[in-house]
């Protein structure tokens, strides 16, 4: 029953981030607008969203090897990772200890940069 209550919550809270390929402008959403429900934004079979304090990085298709990195407002490296997307589709990050502020990721594979910016 418990589970039944969470579930509809955290689908509730989710923000997608939008990429945009190597360094175009993009758009921050506030946290705030977690209550929202918006479409999946989805560039080069990757999409990205917040889900409450996760970022979750979903490849649509193997890509192969895939560099996710999340920089700070202040350009400091708080994740970085080398996925195998012939091994797993997906990576949750965990942003529960991170400090408030603007984030980018930065997502890596093959001659692709995708880039795309969060706010906590």
């Amino acid at each position: 029953m418990m589970l039944v209550c969470i579930l509809p919550f955290q689908t509730a809270s989710a923000v997608d981030v939008p990429l945009k390929s190597g360094s175009d402008p993009v758009t921050t959403f506030p946290r705030a607008m977690a209550r929202l429900s918006v479409a999946k934004v989805s560039a080069l079979n990757v999409s990205v969203a917040l889900e409450g304090t996760e970022l979750i990085v979903d490849f649509s298709s193997s890509v192969g090897v895939a560099q996710i990195t999340v920089e700070d407002q202040n350009g400091g490296v708080v994740y970085q990772d080398v996925i195998n997307t012939d091994s797993t589709l997906e990576s949750v990050i965990e942003t529960s200890g991170w400090d408030g502020g603007n984030y980018t990721v930065h997502i890596a594979y093959s001659s692709k940069k995708l880039v795309g910016t969060f706010q906590l």
